[in-house]
C-alpha cells in the first residue's frame, strides 16, 4: 500500500475492497474505524449514547456478513459511506479538508493490521471530479 498523505484538500478518501473480501472480516477493526470517524469531542450524553447505538447497528451487520451501514449523523463532520453493490468504505466531507488523507490513511493502517487487502484512494466521488473539472 502507498501512502497516500498528501498535503491538499480532498473531499472523500476511499478503500476498495477485493472481491474475495467478506463484510464479515470487519468485525475487529470496524470499532476502531468507528472511532476515528465518530466526532470525538462529544458534548452531550445524548450524542454519545446515539453513537453506541450506531456502532452496536453496524456490529450487527458485520455480524451477519453484511454490508455495515455506515456513520452519517446529521451534525458530524465526517460520513462513513458504504455504497450499495460496491465492496468499498467511503470517507467523506461536506467541504474539501487536509485531513481526509490522513484519516484515510488511519483506517487504512487499522485494516493492515488485520491482513485485510485493499487499495485506497482519494477522491472519487463524483462531486469530486465535478469539482476538479471546476478548477
Amino acid at each position: 500500500m502507498r501512502n497516500i498523505y498528501h498535503a491538499v484538500k480532498n473531499l472523500s478518501g476511499h478503500i476498495f475492497f477485493e472481491e474475495s473480501f467478506d463484510w464479515k472480516s470487519l468485525e475487529k477493526v470496524f470499532p476502531l474505524i468507528f472511532d476515528e470517524i465518530a466526532e470525538k469531542g462529544k458534548q452531550t450524553q445524548e450524542e454519545l449514547q446515539h453513537d453506541q447505538v450506531r456502532l452496536e447497528l453496524n456490529m450487527r451487520e458485520i455480524r451477519q456478513g453484511r454490508k455495515p451501514l455506515g456513520y452519517n449523523s446529521e451534525n458530524s463532520r465526517l460520513k462513513l459511506i458504504f455504497p450499495i453493490g460496491k465492496k468499498e468504505m467511503i470517507i467523506l466531507r461536506n467541504y474539501p479538508a487536509e485531513d481526509i488523507a490522513e484519516i484515510t490513511d488511519k483506517i487504512a493502517k487499522i485494516l493492515k493490521t488485520k491482513k485485510i487487502k485493499f487499495k485506497s484512494d482519494l477522491d472519487k466521488t463524483v462531486l469530486s471530479e465535478i469539482i476538479k473539472k471546476r478548477k
